[in-house]
């Protein structure tokens, strides 16, 4: 019933087209040209109006500082900043006032310690690429703009903007390469040519 009333509402269409002037075909043709500018110039508006919120909303953003770490858990000597206090003026979240006792932390290796500290050719490298080598190695890759500290000092990196997380499906096919968590699957050293 639908294909019927479509082809005889085409079929009259037609035949009014081939009754029409050139002047009326032209004005049809100005009138349906002059809105598709219209709505393209009101997505265009749309767009640079969205553009300028976005960059309004990441350029108004003020840094916050909290200070330096300066108090101290009485129990466990963790480091607090000053108005992390608790409703009783203690410092509680770290070993909840003595009831949660941690193994202290095993000597990191001295392989590891090198490359974090030292200045060989090894070690920039992998201080330069420390992100993408844990990439590899976990079950998730975590993306964000990373806008580096200013000056020299202990790697860490801030984030601008979103974060998110890169995943690959469970199961790899010819698209998709192995990654992330699928590598866990294979045997140890066929995983461990595939992440690097």
């Amino acid at each position: 019933m639908n294909s019927l009333r479509t082809s005889q509402y085409n079929f009259r269409r037609r035949e009014q087209r081939a009754r029409e002037s050139l002047d009326e075909r032209f004005q049809r043709r100005s009138a349906r040209n002059a809105a598709d500018r219209l709505r393209r110039a009101r997505a265009r508006s749309d767009q640079q109006m969205a553009n300028r919120v976005n960059s309004q909303a990441e350029t108004n953003v003020s840094e916050h500082d909290c200070g330096m770490m300066t108090e101290i858990c009485n129990v466990c000597r963790a480091l607090y900043w000053r108005n992390e206090l608790n409703s009783s003026n203690m410092y509680t979240k770290c070993c909840h006032d003595g009831k949660v006792r941690l193994p202290n932390l095993a000597e990191t290796p001295d392989f590891l310690k090198e490359l974090l500290t030292n200045n060989s050719l090894e070690a920039i490298n992998y201080q330069k690429h420390i992100r993408e080598y844990n990439a590899a190695l976990a079950f998730a890759s975590m993306g964000a703009e990373v806008k580096s500290p200013p000056g020299n000092g202990p790697y860490c990196f801030r984030i601008h903007g979103q974060i998110y997380h890169r995943i690959a499906p469970l199961y790899s096919n010819e698209k998709f390469k192995p990654g992330y968590r699928q590598l866990y699957i294979f045997d140890a050293s066929e995983a461990s040519s595939q992440r690097l």
